[in-house]
């Protein structure tokens, strides 16, 4: 789990979706709150209870600012996008962003949570990419991410197994259709790796 006190980084944030999430969580703003639903245009919709329900959810939005919150990818246009989502949900300045690759940044914080959805070869073509870049993201955990929990998704299972770290918990869920894992790698100084009995 991560709580707001504690600094979140998606390395490779795309769109920002995980950091827009970050903030809402933060900030306690309800999910679709600024949106409308179909339910609402049925002749059974109570108006005035869906009223109170969404005033109650509108009070409860907490103010802050400077949260421990952190957005990159190693595209530019990436980080536009990224950009764009965060003013168009009025989260904006809410987010730290900057161009960085993951396996070459340095942490935002000595100790937080990383959360990132790499790319795990769905798409023709990517696996001999794809087969490089987890032992570069592993070398680069290891050598900078000591204090942090990191959370990657994946839909194969083989290509994490290269980042050469035992992941402490793999939590199966769905990325729309795509079955994926969660996996939790904890990054203490030192090794994650078993000692050989």
């Amino acid at each position: 789990g991560w709580h707001p006190s504690e600094a979140l980084l998606d390395p490779m944030c795309g769109s920002g979706t995980f950091l827009i999430e970050a903030v809402q969580i933060a900030l306690d703003i309800a999910p679709g709150l600024g949106r409308r639903f179909a339910f609402e245009s049925l002749k059974t919709c109570d108006e005035a209870a869906w009223r109170r329900i969404r005033r109650a959810a509108e009070g409860r939005r907490r103010h802050a600012t400077g949260l421990p919150i952190f957005g990159s990818d190693s595209e530019a246009v990436q980080v536009k996008r990224a950009r764009i989502n965060l003013e168009a949900a009025g989260l904006a300045d809410m987010v730290r962003l900057e161009q960085a690759e993951l396996t070459e940044r340095t942490p935002p914080a000595d100790e937080g949570v990383m959360i990132a959805n790499p790319p795990y070869g769905v798409r023709i073509g990517e696996t001999a990419e794809l087969a490089a870049f987890y032992p570069k993201l592993g070398d680069a955990l290891k050598a900078r991410w000591a204090g942090w929990r990191c959370y990657f998704l994946s839909a194969d299972p083989e290509l994490p197994k290269r980042i050469r770290l035992k992941a402490s918990k793999r939590t199966p869920l769905f990325n729309g259709a795509l079955e994926c894992r969660v996996f939790e790698y904890q990054m203490r100084a030192g090794s994650n790796r078993r000692e050989k009995a």
